[in-house]
């Protein structure tokens, strides 16, 4: 079905390979995970398999890829996109349509169904991925999350041979993640080839059949499922996640350090003592009665509002896990947070401002976001450039910007790349070079929208020992993430969102006791995964 032979490839803006000497074979019916630390060649090699790579992306290609008894390199991408289907890992880039069912129905169409056989593909795929109640629905209006489950969704309507998924769950929540496996799953079972490029590995190992490990454009392991946690140092010395299941067979059990930077770096505000000797104390963030939705001219009863009656006060030097499935309110409350939303009824103060008067503009340096599609900020033509951009427009010295970008660059290990364009880097990069580019203004607040995505566990224990350290010296940081176990681990509090309101506003501990924990977390067992 796929057989990969001695592939190279060099994009033209690099001066390494991102992928070396590659071979592979992948049989019908198989369901593969794909993965490796970021950066490794991952979402490169997908893009060999539909013929983005060689046909729509300049660089060097050596090899070949037969897809469906297809040479790549010899058949345009119209025709191997009717036998391989890609879902990339932002879905901004593949949704274009306006409204969900034009999205879904846009791939049949082109291909001259008739009317009632698309109707019914569009239907069969949105409840395949729980959207079908979304149907009319605008695709601006949808959070990330389901934008991903569309995404997929108009993909499966072409129902091709080959279904290739670039980090398909790494927006969803746990019960959506587990929906869209078991969709994926039950294709494979019928026949379809699956190729699974994700970082999640412990939700994930138990659906596949076959589990692959890039490094450095190499595949350094091929084994079944059952067998690839014999080799589970190989995960630990990549910085890989495993599932708990697999412990047992860990015999190094080797761990990256994670070096701190030390208290007097460019990043930390002026005066700040080292990790943990800042007191919690005055509020920075404080809600009042908030009500937001993106309709403006109905009555208020008659709007479908987003963020229902929000109370909330959030103080300085605390770390905050924001949580709730897709569609919750979670983003649209994190930009309220930065003022890029107004609540169309309510107050929000932000560090003593009223934000009904302050904007994202005038709050600039005192409170830094990372949108949950990070290659939206990125628009300097260097790493450094981009890093470097909001001090200059801070106005701040040139001696202590450099210091700043360094120490920043240093920090997210991005020092290496910082004379790559950003929109060049794989998706993982990408979101340390914006979190970065927020870090190096000293924000009093940092704002994450949903960090841990696209990153293997090294690099999200990274940023997050980081965030920690901040909020030891006085920063405030609040984070969106699906990820229960980073949740548990690093904040000092949780609010669950649910329907537009705060369902629970709890520490790590007392979560545990909330109505909506079994929709939050999945924990591994011997036999897989077990909702709790």
């Amino acid at each position: 079905m796929i057989e990969i032979r001695n592939l190279s490839y060099k994009y033209s803006t690099r001066d390494d390979f991102a992928l070396n000497n590659v071979s592979l074979h992948i049989q019908k019916g198989e369901f593969v995970l794909l993965t490796g630390p970021t950066g490794c060649g991952k979402s490169t090699l997908l893009k060999c398999l539909n013929g983005i790579i060689p046909h729509e992306s300049s660089g060097e290609f050596y090899g070949d890829v037969i897809v469906c008894g297809m040479n790549t390199k010899d058949h345009p991408i119209r025709i191997l996109a009717q036998q391989v289907g890609l879902v990339f890992q932002n879905p901004d880039e593949q949704i274009f349509s306006t409204r969900v069912l034009d999205e879904v129905a846009f791939g049949p169409e082109n291909l001259c169904f008739p009317k009632e056989e698309i109707r019914e593909r569009v239907e069969w795929a949105l409840e395949k991925v729980g959207m079908k109640e979304f149907i009319y629905e605008s695709t601006s209006a949808l959070s990330g999350g389901q934008k991903q489950r569309v995404a997929v969704a108009s993909v499966l309507a072409l129902k091709p041979g080959i279904l290739v998924l670039d980090e398909p769950i790494s927006q969803l929540d746990p019960k959506g993640a587990r929906e869209v496996l078991g969709v994926v799953k039950r294709l494979s079972d019928e026949g379809m080839t699956i190729v699974l490029v994700e970082h999640r590995i412990h939700e994930v190992a138990r659906w596949v059949d076959r589990i692959i490990i890039m490094n450095g454009g190499e595949i350094v392991l091929d084994e079944p499922a059952g067998k690839a946690f014999e080799h589970i140092d190989t995960f630990k010395q990549l910085g890989l996640r495993v599932p708990k299941s697999a412990e047992p067979y860990c015999k190094s059990n080797p761990q990256r350090k994670l070096p701190l930077k030390p208290a007097e770096s460019a990043l930390t505000k002026n005066g700040a003592g080292s990790e943990g000797s800042f007191q919690k104390g005055r509020k920075v963030i404080e809600v009042n009665d908030l009500w937001f939705s993106y309709e403006s001219k109905k009555s208020f009863d008659k709007k479908k509002w987003i963020l229902k009656g929000i109370n909330l006060d959030i103080c300085e030097g605390e770390i905050v896990a924001l949580m709730g499935n897709n569609g919750s309110g979670k983003s649209t409350l994190l930009h309220h947070f930065a003022g890029i939303f107004r609540p169309q009824k309510g107050n929000l103060t932000i560090m003593g401002k009223n934000t009904n008067k302050y904007d994202a503009y005038k709050l600039a340096g005192t409170v830094g976001i990372v949108f949950q599609n990070p290659s939206l900020m990125l628009i300097c033509n260097t790493v450094y450039e981009e890093v470097s951009f909001g001090p200059k427009n801070l106005k701040i010295a040139k001696e202590e910007i450099e210091r700043r970008v360094s120490d920043s660059l240093t920090a997210l290990e991005l020092e290496n790349l910082k004379d790559y364009h950003p929109q060049t880097l794989s998706g993982g990069q990408r979101l340390r070079c914006a979190v970065s580019a927020i870090l190096s203004m000293t924000p009093d607040i940092i704002l994450l929208d949903e960090p841990t995505s696209g990153q293997d566990i090294y690099h999200i224990r990274k940023l997050m020992d980081l965030c920690r350290k901040l909020a030891g010296q006085g920063r405030t940081v609040i984070f969106i993430t699906h990820d229960f176990e980073i949740a548990m681990e690093y904040a000092d509090r949780i609010i669950i969102m649910k329907d537009g309101k705060i369902f629970a506003d709890c520490n790590p501990e007392e979560v545990l006791h909330t109505e909506v924990v079994d929709e939050l977390i999945t924990i591994e067992t011997g036999r897989g995964l077990k909702v709790v």
